[in-house]
């Protein structure tokens, strides 16, 4: 009778599976990473789109507004009257376009509106700067 190898045995052997399960969990982790990658773009994506519709729906109501009532003091009910989310913080910065100029013809001013944002614990702003001309 002849003695049978015990090398000659095809089963998996424990290194075999250890090796199997380092392969799959460093697949996993990458794909893992990935994942939130993508999703966090994707989220950022839509929180500036969101801030790029509000920035414009109040820049084209800033067009119907008479001159003389384009003011800092538009800040007080800009979330009221443009229906903004809670989770975006809106600004609107107005200066005077010849304020160096010693001229004394007030016809042309800049208006800033900026919104700001939050995701994933990071602060974004969208700045939209436009020319409010008096009309004559």
């Amino acid at each position: 009778m002849k003695e049978k190898d015990l090398k000659a045995n095809k089963g998996i052997s424990m290194m075999d599976i250890v090796v199997a399960i380092s392969i799959l969990t460093l697949f996993v982790g990458v794909i893992g990473n990935l994942y939130y990658q993508v999703g966090l773009q994707s989220n950022m994506i839509h929180l500036n789109a969101i801030a790029v519709y509000y920035s414009i729906k109040i820049a084209e109501n800033i067009d119907k507004i008479p001159y003389e009532q384009v003011t800092n003091d538009l800040n007080n009910t800009l979330k009221e009257t443009y229906n903004i989310n809670d989770s975006f913080n809106a600004s609107i910065h107005v200066e005077n376009y010849n304020k160096d100029d010693s001229s004394p013809k007030d016809i042309l001013k800049i208006v800033t509106i900026k919104i700001e944002y939050k995701c994933f614990q990071e602060t974004r702003a969208y700045e939209l700067k436009k020319l409010k001309i008096k009309e004559m």
